[in-house]
């Protein structure tokens, strides 16, 4: 079993395709993006792998109830989902068979906070009180599309449309570890 992350796959979302991010997304129809995010997922997620999904799956308020279910059960894995700051109600992601929900997920022993924004004074505020609280040594969040911006250290930041559409194995996470070892610290406090 492996385990993956990802997150920000918006779907039903048009917008995220026609406006924001038409670089990483360049499809013609809502059905073209699905297809794909769900095929690239398939691709390297395996039926029993783990996936944790950082947020933002779902980013419609007019989305079908059946029809984001059954592409949910469309992806391969079992599910644990961070919720986002656009994602609907539990309710699709429990009918969708996801094992998890949660709004920050703190792995004590690897000293890791899984949250959907990164702990930011002006855009994630809220979570930079989190991360102060528990001094990670590793961040990682989603929420951030933008595909060709440095990171913070610190964080991983595991958008799809800065992995190719697809899921970031853990393999990424443990690498990420070994390279922020020389910036851990304290959180530094919002201004």
């Amino acid at each position: 079993m492996a385990r993956w992350l990802t997150s920000d796959l918006h779907f039903g979302h048009w917008n995220i395709m026609a406006k924001y991010c038409s670089v990483t997304r360049p499809f013609e129809t809502l059905d073209e993006m699905h297809a794909q995010l769900i095929a690239r997922w398939n691709e390297v997620v395996l039926p029993d792998d783990e996936v944790i999904v950082v947020g933002d799956m779902i980013a419609t308020r007019q989305a079908d109830h059946h029809l984001m279910v059954g592409m949910l059960k469309l992806l391969n894995g079992h599910k644990l989902l961070v919720r986002g700051n656009h994602d609907p109600s539990d309710a699709i992601f429990i009918e969708a068979g996801f094992e998890k929900i949660e709004d920050h997920i703190w792995m004590p022993e690897e000293r890791i906070l899984i949250i959907h924004k990164a702990p930011d004074p002006l855009h994630g505020a809220s979570e930079l009180r989190i991360a102060q609280a528990l001094q990670p040594d590793l961040v990682i969040h989603g929420h951030d599309h933008r595909h060709d911006t440095p990171e913070n250290p610190r964080c991983l930041n595991v958008c799809v449309d800065r992995w190719g559409l697809r899921p970031v194995s853990w393999a990424h996470v443990e690498a990420r570890i070994a390279a922020a070892g020389a910036e851990t610290g304290v959180w530094a406090a919002a201004s």
